[in-house]
């Protein structure tokens, strides 16, 4: 039988055990979609990613996302977990100390990565595209049912906003940390409306130096709650930043985003918005990782 190299990589923190677990395949060349699916499932993390030689013109490397039943077109944590991996093993002319940047084949486009290589740690960050919103106010009355928070608890000052995920904004971090989500119709009702995610976030933090804390589930995609959600966090970005909540120097606002202690996965986020006219025009999130496992995984042919 083959059997193939798969890491778990912490990513969103310094600490093992904490942050978000990713699993990780620095070399996924031969792999088929359903082998690829079949090891996701088997490392039975939020997501697991492979990484393979890029297909698109000006791009340095490619990677593929599963959750244990999907596919993604993207993942922050898992991109976070990857290129701090690579770099840990010296990959793609990572040799010495020093900053290095990439373009990333993804299904979601080509995005930037820089790796700030240090003699102890690296850090990360992956640019993402900015989006564009839907307001979806109705969406109120089901998710008061969904989530068993009462109305009160929605804080009116930024509406319901959909892309891809949903971003409802939430009075108190209390309320965040009490509220009994249910699962299954969570994953119906998201399933039923085209949204793959759903992201809870307040202002209120844990950390003093924290501007937003946040919670994220996903179960039609096989994550009930997700530890710390990258590619939430640069929507939240764009989302505060264009509610004018909040600070910048010369047109660029730098804030830390909170998510996972409600789970006892602590993880910070590092959030970058460059804006102009009151508008973003561009996002990165960032941060670290630790690598905690590494073992070799049989391949099923």
């Amino acid at each position: 039988m083959n059997s193939i190299t798969v890491r778990q990589v912490d990513a969103f923190t310094s600490v093992p055990h904490t942050g978000n677990p990713a699993g990780v395949v620095l070399d996924a060349t031969g792999l088929s979609q359903p082998q690829m699916q079949s090891i996701a499932r088997e490392m039975n993390l939020s997501e697991t990613a492979f990484v393979l030689p890029a297909t698109k013109h000006g791009a340095d490397v490619r990677i593929r996302w599963f959750t244990p039943t999907v596919e993604v077109p993207l993942c922050g944590h898992a991109t976070i977990a990857t290129f701090h991996a690579l770099s840990e093993e010296k990959l793609l002319g990572m040799s010495a100390a020093g900053k290095y940047s990439f373009n990333l084949e993804t299904a979601d486009g080509i995005l930037p990565v820089e790796v700030d290589r240090r003699e102890k740690t690296n850090f990360i960050f992956l640019g993402l595209k900015v989006p564009e919103f839907e307001k979806v106010p109705h969406l109120k009355v089901d998710l008061v049912r969904l989530l068993g928070i009462p109305a009160v608890e929605f804080d009116n000052r930024i509406p319901i906003l959909r892309d891809s995920y949903l971003y409802v904004f939430i009075r108190r971090l209390h309320t965040l940390f009490t509220m009994k989500p249910n699962f299954l119709n969570i994953s119906a009702f998201l399933s039923s409306r085209n949204v793959s995610g759903l992201c809870l976030y307040t202002l209120e933090t844990i950390d003093r130096e924290s501007k937003v804390h946040s919670r994220f589930f996903a179960p039609n995609c096989g994550i009930n709650e997700d530890p710390v959600t990258g590619s939430s966090h640069g929507p939240l970005g764009v989302i505060l930043h264009d509610h004018g909540l909040l600070a910048g120097v010369d047109g660029v606002c730098s804030f830390q985003g909170e998510q996972g202690d409600a789970i006892a996965r602590r993880g910070r986020v590092r959030v970058e918005v460059t804006g102009e006219g009151g508008k973003a025009v561009s996002v990165r999130i960032g941060g670290q990782a630790v690598t905690v496992l590494r073992g070799d995984m049989v391949v099923l042919e």
